[in-house]
């Protein structure tokens, strides 16, 4: 990147962990599966950085302050396939992460109206089960549920 972008990139905490979790999101919906610490640790580490169980768990929950290791940023973007900038600067969700993601919270939207569905038989009018869903789906586009 360029030698202007300041150390660490510009994201908060807040934004660089809502982004990790949304590429975390997008590697287990292609894997079928959560994505391991110790896969993410050992590609760190074999492209010679160091990354933490502790560093992770807070670069992930947004708890602390901006991430200053721009090389950690890098390595991280490496791993899950995007350009930089994603991690570092103020841009745009990728296209085909964007897409995938909005696949995503359909699927746990019917999901999380199916098993209330499921869990009040008979009690639930459609409506009321419509209105589940447009509450989750408005709640995972503002972030909360993604």
């Amino acid at each position: 990147m360029t030698a202007s972008l300041p150390k660490g990139g510009v994201l908060d905490a807040g934004e660089l962990a809502r982004r990790l979790n949304l590429l975390l999101d997008f590697e287990e919906t292609q894997r079928g599966a959560p994505v391991p610490f110790a896969e993410i640790e050992q590609y760190v580490d074999e492209h010679g950085g160091s990354l933490s169980r502790a560093k992770w768990t807070y670069m992930v929950s947004g708890d602390g302050r901006r991430n200053s290791d721009t090389q950690l940023l890098r390595l991280l973007a490496g791993f899950f396939e995007v350009d930089d900038a994603f991690l570092l600067e103020d841009t745009d969700l990728p296209d085909r992460i964007g897409a995938q993601l909005a696949l995503v919270r359909s699927i746990r939207s019917a999901r999380v109206s199916g098993f209330a569905a499921r869990t009040f038989p008979g009690e639930l009018s459609p409506d009321a089960l419509r209105r589940i869903a447009e509450v989750i789906e408005q709640e995972s586009r503002r972030g909360g549920a993604a």
